[in-house]
């Protein structure tokens, strides 16, 4: 139960410093790390019990259904280096009114960039680009915006915080099948502390600063 929440942990971290690409990667391979032991302590726990071969034994086995735990069954040492961002990883510039985007446009947000450095390269091209500013810049009801998703191409169909989250889940229903097994309660895999995902993903930026820098306009906002 301690690496099962340590790794619940990691995940919260993932999604705090999403936006800041080294310290994203370093709870990435955190949580990995923690996820990996999983079932190594798991079977070596219940090794010695009389349902271990019956029971146990397959259910942990069972993790090995996830893409994820899967990789880390078969590579020992896998972890996720920067360079294995740059294949899959990509980012979007547009506009929101608050309810979701409401326009956007493929933007190149390198896998060693901050979703801030990226905004100010993006407001940089908007300066020197009029069309694109119109295009893909705010008008008086909406808001600029990032938005960025890490991918590898290990897992090229799933973004990497969702595939940590459905490995999470899937390891605590394992968990909670055996500590149901041995006379205990069932755990809570809701995760209602965890942030919408599409909000992680998406950063909003000042409507006022981004019409006085590009545009040299004041507004009040």
């Amino acid at each position: 139960l301690d690496r099962w929440s340590e790794c619940h942990w990691h995940i919260h971290q993932m999604e705090a410093n999403y936006h800041t690409p080294d310290l994203f990667r370093y709870s990435l391979n955190s949580f990995i790390r923690a996820a990996k032991e999983i079932p190594q302590i798991l079977s070596m726990e219940l090794q010695n019990h009389h349902a271990y071969q019956s029971d146990f034994k397959l259910l942990i086995n069972s993790l090995h259904s996830n893409a994820l735990l899967s990789v880390l069954h078969k590579k020992r040492d896998f972890i996720v280096h920067r360079g294995m961002l740059e294949v899959l990883s990509k980012g979007a510039v547009g506009t929101t009114e608050g309810r979701g985007i409401k326009i956007s446009f493929p933007f190149p947000v390198a896998p060693y960039e901050s979703t801030q450095e990226a905004y100010e390269r993006f407001k940089e091209v908007c300066r020197k680009d009029k069309f694109i500013r119109s295009l893909a810049g705010p008008d008086c009801d909406s808001w600029p915006m990032i938005r960025r998703e890490w991918k590898v191409p290990d897992f090229p169909d799933m973004e990497l915080l969702e595939l940590s989250v459905d490995a999470w889940r899937l390891v605590g229903e394992v968990i909670s099948q055996i500590v149901v097994r041995l006379g205990g309660e069932k755990l809570d895999l809701s995760f209602s502390c965890r942030h919408e995902p599409e909000k992680v993903r998406t950063v909003k930026f000042s409507q006022k600063e981004f019409f006085k820098t590009v545009d040299g306009i004041e507004i009040n906002a």
